[in-house]
């Protein structure tokens, strides 16, 4: 992920979670913004492999599918 291109946004957060994360950013050495950030890059990249990994399970099960058609197909031909 490249952090050197960035887009301002805006998150309303509850107060509790607001002191947490600017407590350990605080302890890290970074603004509440960069804190957040190193929070949510490990999740999103989980995230990718998860999703890249029930995607080839889709695929492949939707392979399977395919075959028993076919199968089913030639077997009502004869």
């Amino acid at each position: 992920m490249d952090v050197t291109k960035t887009i301002d946004a805006q998150v309303t957060l509850p107060i509790d979670l607001y002191q947490a994360i600017a407590q350990q950013a605080q302890a890290h050495g970074h603004s509440v913004s960069n804190e957040i950030v190193a929070l949510l890059v490990p999740i999103l990249g989980q995230n990718s492999l998860e999703l890249a990994k029930e995607f080839a399970d889709w695929e492949a099960a939707s392979d399977e599918d395919w075959l028993n058609i076919e199968q089913t197909l030639l077997s009502q031909e004869k």
